[in-house]
C-alpha cells in the first residue's frame, strides 16, 4: 500500500466495454487519486469494444508490481478474455488480491479471476453469461448490483457503474469536491447523475433508451391483443393474456421511471400502439401455426431488442428495469415456443421467424 495520494490500477485490453473504464478512470481522477493504465503492450494503441475509447497504456502488467498500488480495476468487454491469456496479468492481479489491495472487477472481468483460480469460495458477482463458469470456478454468486467480499469488489454489468465505483472511492476513503456519494445499498439514490458526471450516459440517452423500450413494449401490447383476439383455442388465449398482462406491467414500470426522470413519453412511444393496430388490420385470417410463428418472431425481436437497450445505458434504476424485462420476455418466448412446435409438428420450418415489429433504434 502507498501513502499520501492512493494509486489505482485500471487494466486495459482491446475490446474493453469503453464505459466500465472511463468511470472509474474519470471518477478517480476527480478524487485526486493516481491513475495508471496497466496493458500487455506498452507501444499498442488500445480501443474500447463501442469505439468511445482510445487510449494508450502507462505501462505493463509484466513490469508492475502488485503491491505498490492501493487499488487494481478489471474492467469487462471482451478484454477480459484477451487479459486470461497473459500469464504476467493473471499473476499481477492474483498477487494484489493475496496482498490485501483492492481489486474491483465488473461484468466480464471475473474471467481474470476464474483464470487464476481466486473465485474459490467467494461471493461474488459478473455479467450472467459467466455465472455458471464463475460458480464452476467455486464462486457462490449473487446477482446483486454490488458484492463485497473482504478486498474483493465485483459488479454486473454497466447498469451497475455508478454503485460499482461509489464502492471503489469508498474503499479507498476517497471524496470527489461538491459531491455527494450516498450510501452504496441505496438502490434509489439519483445514481443516474453520478454516472453522468463520469462519463456515462446522459439523461437524454437515458430516456430515449426508456422511450425506445416503451415503444417495443407499446406495440407488443397491441399486437398480442390481436394475437388474442384471434387465437384458436384455449392454450393460445392464455400465453397471449400472460404475455398482454406482462407488457402492460412493462408499459406502467417504464412511464413510471420516465416520471421520475421528470419526462413524459415520447410521440413515437405514444404511438406505437397505432402502428400496431394498422399492421394487424393486414394479418386476419391465419391459422394457428402462423399466429405463433409471427407472435414468436415479435417476442424474439423484443428479447434482443431489451437486452441491447439494458447494455447501453448507466442508469442501475432504468436497467433493473430493462433486465426484468428481459427475463420476463425470454419466458414467454419459450412458453410460445413450446406451443409453436407442438402446433408444427415435426416439420421444420425453413425460413426466419417473422416479425411484425419494428427494429429498435436503441439508445
Amino acid at each position: 500500500m502507498t501513502e499520501g495520494s492512493k494509486r489505482v490500477a485500471i487494466l486495459i485490453e482491446q475490446g474493453v466495454e469503453d464505459a466500465e473504464f472511463q468511470l472509474p478512470y474519470n471518477a478517480l481522477k476527480k478524487a485526486g487519486a493516481e491513475v495508471v493504465v496497466l496493458g500487455s503492450r506498452i507501444n499498442e494503441e488500445y480501443k474500447g469494444k463501442q469505439g468511445k475509447l482510445t487510449i494508450k497504456a502507462d505501462a505493463t502488467t509484466t513490469e508492475a508490481i502488485a503491491t505498490d498500488f492501493d487499488a487494481v480495476i478489471v474492467p469487462g468487454g471482451q478484454a477480459p478474455d484477451k487479459m486470461r491469456t497473459n500469464l504476467k496479468t493473471v499473476q499481477f492481479v492474483e498477487d494484489a488480491l493475496e496482498n490485501g489491495v483492492l481489486v474491483a472487477s465488473v461484468c466480464h472481468g471475473p474471467q481474470v479471476l476464474i483464470e487464476g483460480d481466486m473465485l474459490k469460495g467467494v461471493r461474488a458477482t459478473g455479467f450472467r453469461a459467466i455465472r455458471k463458469d464463475m460458480q464452476n470456478a467455486g464462486a457462490e454468486f449473487v446477482d446483486e448490483p454490488l458484492v463485497i467480499d473482504d478486498n474483493l469488489i465485483t459488479s454486473r454489468r454497466p447498469g451497475d457503474l455508478p454503485i460499482f465505483v461509489t464502492a471503489i472511492l469508498q474503499h479507498l476513503g476517497l471524496s470527489i469536491p461538491d459531491t455527494t456519494l450516498p450510501p452504496v445499498g441505496d438502490m434509489d439514490a439519483g445514481w443516474w447523475k453520478l454516472g453522468e458526471d463520469w462519463g456515462g450516459s446522459s439523461k437524454s440517452e437515458i430516456v430515449q433508451a426508456i422511450n425506445t423500450a416503451l415503444s417495443g413494449e407499446k406495440y407488443g401490447l397491441e399486437a398480442f391483443q390481436h394475437y388474442l383476439d384471434n387465437a384458436v383455442d384455449d392454450a393460445m388465449k392464455e400465453v397471449f393474456q400472460e404475455v398482454c398482462q406482462h407488457k402492460q406491467q412493462h408499459v406502467q414500470q417504464l412511464e413510471a421511471r420516465l416520471s421520475v426522470l421528470g419526462e413524459q413519453p415520447s410521440l413515437t412511444a405514444n404511438v406505437s400502439n397505432v402502428y400496431a393496430s394498422i399492421k394487424s388490420f393486414f394479418q386476419n385470417n391465419q391459422t394457428d401455426v402462423e399466429i405463433l410463428r409471427r407472435a414468436l418472431g415479435d417476442i424474439q425481436t423484443g428479447v434482443v431488442d431489451t437486452y441491447n437497450l439494458r447494455n447501453k445505458i448507466t442508469d442501475p434504476a432504468t436497467v433493473e428495469i430493462l433486465d426484468q424485462m428481459e427475463v420476463t420476455l425470454a419466458r414467454d418466448e419459450s412458453r410460445i415456443a413450446n406451443l409453436y412446435k407442438d402446433r408444427l409438428g415435426e416439420r421444420t420450418p425453413q425460413s426466419p421467424m417473422p416479425s411484425s415489429r419494428p427494429a429498435a433504434t436503441g439508445a
